[in-house]
């Protein structure tokens, strides 16, 4: 459960929606926001809702939140981090989770991309992650008429995702090196 007064990193969707839910100012005076350099880029150039266009004072952003750049040896080492997965993700994606693992300390993240959390998630970071409406709550903004990625309950289903898969890919690894066993055989689908 996260509390007012904690650090968060947001993606761009989480703050376009926050805008368009009438939630920014809350969340701004209740929480230690913060971004990455590409995020206000897509927020500036790639605002679309449901085809329409949300406009967002980007230098308001900048003075209301903490925007962070991120360069290239640590998105290298956060691609080695995710294995790899890192490289599936959008550019401002990449870089919040490139950011989010090279910074010590509690730092939360408010994503509603299934991939960036699945990919979050090889990196270690899956109980950081932060829904929308956890944080409006937080900060008193109850009942909001979220999107359904942007809910509590989604991020719920998609970290015991994230889970199962983790458990079953352990126990494809050790029955193949304690057994020999195919890894089809284990686990066919």
């Amino acid at each position: 459960m996260i509390r007012p007064g904690e650090s968060v990193l947001l993606d761009t969707t989480a703050i376009i929606e926050a805008h368009r839910q009438g939630v920014w100012e809350p969340l701004v005076n209740g929480f230690r926001l913060a971004t990455v350099e590409k995020c206000i880029e897509e927020v500036d150039t790639g605002n679309l809702l449901a085809g329409e266009r949300r406009e967002i004072d980007t230098g308001r952003l900048r003075r209301e939140m903490m925007v962070y750049q991120v360069d290239d040896t640590t998105i290298a080492e956060a691609v080695l981090s995710s294995e790899g997965k890192l490289q599936i993700l959008h550019a401002g994606e990449k870089e919040l989770l490139a950011y989010a693992i090279s910074v010590s300390g509690i730092l939360r993240i408010s994503s509603q991309d299934r991939a960036c959390v699945r990919v979050g998630a090889k990196m270690g970071l899956l109980d950081r992650f932060v829904s929308l409406e956890e944080m409006a709550e937080a900060v008193g903004r109850k009942r909001l008429p979220l999107p359904w990625q942007y809910t509590k309950k989604w991020l719920s289903e998609i970290r015991t995702a994230c889970r199962l898969e983790e458990l079953r890919a352990a126990r494809r690894s050790v029955a193949e090196r304690l057994c020999g066993v195919n890894r089809d055989v284990l686990d066919p689908a």
